[in-house]
């Protein structure tokens, strides 16, 4: 049976059901334009909700930063700090209000990672900052037309390991001899000082400061001095070979044959310096070692008064192999650290100056003994060339390879350059391959001076410490 045959549609009738699509689509077309505006409507006001948020929490960092960083002189002008720096922030192109901060003193607990509220010594501080009723845009339309934001940041000064690397070769005893730079005069208001500090001791027929014997025969000089049948007082060095030292050797010129107590001072220090020697000289004011001891008493008691929980540890060269001792380990026990350090004079174990082993010292020590999350670094010290392992171009490249190995692990070295003798473009390149900062503190100026110097650079080691952002 054949299909019946399909009817075409009228004109009139596709025109209707044109029409009705038309329609249809608009309504559509109007329902998505509203969700569409609803859309963009929220999308704009929650990205300026974050915007606004990330900008409420950079003003909290840089607040909390601030504070950290005032901490460590005393909790008195924190919270003013914190409002300043927060109040230099905008949020939302508006200033924050000082009645939005909330600052709170404390400490944080690195292995825990927690803050408690503390006002005994703080450490540490929590800053609140909150933006309440910031102003909505499209979103008032569903009847929200403010929205309330808050940050909050913890802060730390971070705690350090110290290494203290100091040069006691024997030339940190040169400003005290009479060859000194400074002139005989200084010297010679120097030594007998040293002379009175050894308790003013007598020998033979010896005066102050000296007297001429003529003769060049060494047991007659001894015999007019009444020293041929007397005991030589120290562990190493003896009668005859100071009679020796002031007949043929001593500078200036003008001192042989002078014989008394402030050649005797003299030769001390020039020829018989070290512990096993004469082992009460680091009691004197020998310089420049005494107004290096007296800098670093400076830097501890800093340390001390403002409770920085900072380690320091201390090594010194040349020991007697001929390296680096380490002196002490990193230890919070400042006035130990100090006490040693007072207690080493000037060629001490050895009278060469072998860098790259004080360095290295350190180093080991700040790598097996630092205390996780602390800052290390190093402050390293002298005032001649390294000529040790076995000369200066050696002792030049171990100092440098220390250098790049402490590079490798992070640790910075502070470097000082004391006097005229000290290599300034080693320190400096030390400095440089470490990251850190090199100190120059020049000779040819009086004890006084040179200590006033390298209490200032001690003073901003102590003070500068990094910051850490917690939270």
């Amino acid at each position: 049976m054949r299909a019946a045959p399909h009817t075409p549609t009228s004109q009139a009738e596709l025109a209707r059901q044109q029409k009705e699509r038309r329609g249809a689509v608009i309504v559509l077309v109007a329902i998505c334009m509203v969700l569409l505006f609803g859309m963009v409507a929220f999308a704009l006001d929650v990205g300026y909700i974050v915007n606004s948020q990330t900008e409420l929490k950079r003003a909290c960092d840089a607040g909390a930063l601030a504070g950290a960083g005032e901490l460590v002189n005393g909790t008195g002008s924190v919270s003013a700090i914190v409002t300043q720096y927060v109040g230099l922030n905008y949020v939302g192109n508006k200033k924050i209000a000082t009645s939005d901060v909330q600052v709170d003193l404390g400490n944080w607990d690195r292995n825990t990672r927690s803050f408690t509220v503390s006002n005994d010594r703080p450490s540490a501080l929590k800053v609140k900052v909150v933006r309440n009723n910031a102003p909505l845009f499209f979103a008032r339309i569903f009847g929200k037309d403010k929205f309330n934001i808050e940050a909050t940041s913890i802060a730390t000064y971070q705690p350090r390991d110290i290494m203290i690397t100091l040069d006691y070769s024997a030339s940190m005893n040169d400003d005290s001899e009479l060859a000194s730079s400074l002139g005989t005069a200084a010297a010679t208001t120097n030594l007998q000082k040293i002379y009175q500090q050894l308790g003013s001791p007598k020998y033979g027929s010896m005066t102050w400061p000296t007297a001429n014997q003529s003769s060049t025969n060494v047991n007659t000089v001894l015999k007019n001095l009444k020293l041929n049948n007397l005991a030589y007082p120290f562990s190493k060095g003896s009668w005859s070979e100071y009679v020796t030292y002031v007949m043929n050797d001593i500078t200036p010129s003008s001192y042989r044959k002078k014989y008394g107590y402030l050649t005797f001072m003299d030769y001390l220090l020039a020829k018989r310096p070290g512990a096993d020697e004469t082992a009460t000289l680091w009691k004197t004011d020998e310089q420049p070692i005494t107004a290096l001891k007296n800098s670093v008493q400076v830097l501890l008691a800093y340390l001390q008064e403002k409770n920085t929980d900072d380690q320091v540890g201390l090594s010194v060269y040349t020991a007697d192999d001929g390296t680096a001792k380490l002196e002490s380990k990193l230890t919070k026990d400042y006035a130990s650290v100090e006490t040693i350090s007072r207690q080493r004079q000037a060629g001490h174990y050895d009278p060469y100056t072998n860098i790259g082993a004080g360095m290295e010292k350190s180093r080991l020590e700040l790598q097996n003994s630092a205390r996780k999350g602390s800052f290390r670094m190093m402050v390293l010290m002298t005032d001649g060339l390294p000529n040790r392992p076995t000369n200066e171009a050696t002792g030049k490249k171990y100092a440098l390879d220390e250098a790049a190995k402490a590079a490798a692990a992070r640790i910075p070295i502070v470097t000082i350059s004391l006097g005229t003798g000290a290599d300034t473009s080693l320190m400096q390149q030390i400095a440089d391959i470490t990251g850190s900062v090199h100190f120059n503190v020049p000779g040819n100026r009086p004890a006084s001076e040179i200590e006033e110097d390298l209490k200032e650079v001690f003073a901003q080691v102590a003070a500068d410490r990094p910051l850490l952002l917690v939270q």
